[in-house]
């Protein structure tokens, strides 16, 4: 995929009612009807690589379908489209339109973007911190107008799958903005990468809400570290089960000897199954 990504030979135009540029590439991805799109967000101030995987019938059919939103595009969108299209063959979830958010493949490796976009609490003096609220407007006011205008969606079907620092930005927008999304999956989330404040976060969330209609998948390893992953992750489950939300249904799952590095395929398989079930 490297190479794709290195050869494009870019067609740009202007979205002005999102205020951002779209960069198509004239070729596809070599993977199930995928396709890439960079776009330029005004919000950010910075490019992001857009991988779309449409379902096999999408030319031969008008139907609308539910998309799935993979953070951590660059590593996840090959394997988040193979799982999807697998589950969907043994009719366990629906077609879906697969959306992975990256970086591109030179930036892909650097780390400082991702701490970027997925902390929410602003530092002085570091750029690198703290620009989830950005990265969020980006999200709802750039790139869902943009997929829906595109593509055939159900707007009113959106998931989104996370991991790990990933895990940690969704887990802030289910207390921030929930309506966002109604199917999270969110496996190992990285609770201490904004020195535990998604703890406070999600004290107001439970003040400010009187429901969320979201249904939610959290897991981690059972290898995982206890004071890194396992215990904040039990905290933020116990709070949501305290609070009992009439509307949010949450499935929650220890991976049987899964680390941090060998969950997210599980996370995705099993994630997809729990918010799709009925």
């Amino acid at each position: 995929m490297n190479k794709i990504l290195l050869v494009i030979s870019a067609l740009i135009f202007s979205f002005t009612s999102f205020a951002q540029q779209v960069i198509e590439s004239d070729q596809q991805l070599n993977l199930y009807n995928s396709q890439l799109r960079i776009i330029h967000s005004s919000i950010v101030n910075d490019d992001y690589y857009i991988y779309i995987s449409l379902p096999d019938d999408y030319g031969s059919s008008d139907k609308s379908y539910p998309v799935l939103y993979l953070l951590d595009g660059d590593i996840s969108f090959c394997m988040g489209a193979s799982i999807a299209r697998y589950l969907q063959v043994g009719d366990n979830i629906p077609e879906l339109i697969v959306v992975g958010i990256g970086y591109g493949a030179l930036k892909s490796s650097n780390g400082n973007v991702r701490r970027r976009d997925f902390t929410f609490s602003e530092v002085p003096n570091r750029s690198d911190f703290g620009g989830a609220p950005k990265f969020i407007s980006f999200i709802r006011d750039e790139l869902f107008p943009f997929i829906n205008s595109t593509y055939r969606t159900n707007p009113d079907d959106r998931t989104i799958n996370s991991y790990s620092l990933g895990g940690l930005l969704a887990s802030y927008i289910l207390f921030t903005e929930p309506e966002l999304f109604n199917r999270y999956i969110i496996g190992s989330p990285h609770l201490g990468s904004d020195n535990y404040k998604i703890f406070d976060v999600q004290e107001n969330a439970f003040n400010s809400f009187v429901d969320i209609n979201a249904k939610v998948f959290i897991s981690v390893g059972s290898e995982e570290s206890d004071d890194e992953y396992f215990n904040p992750i039990d905290q933020l489950v116990s709070g949501i089960n305290d609070k009992a939300y009439p509307s949010l249904k949450m499935e929650t799952k220890v991976f049987d000897g899964g680390t941090h590095l060998l969950c997210p395929p599980e996370v995705l398989s099993y994630g997809l199954i729990s918010v799709f079930s009925k």
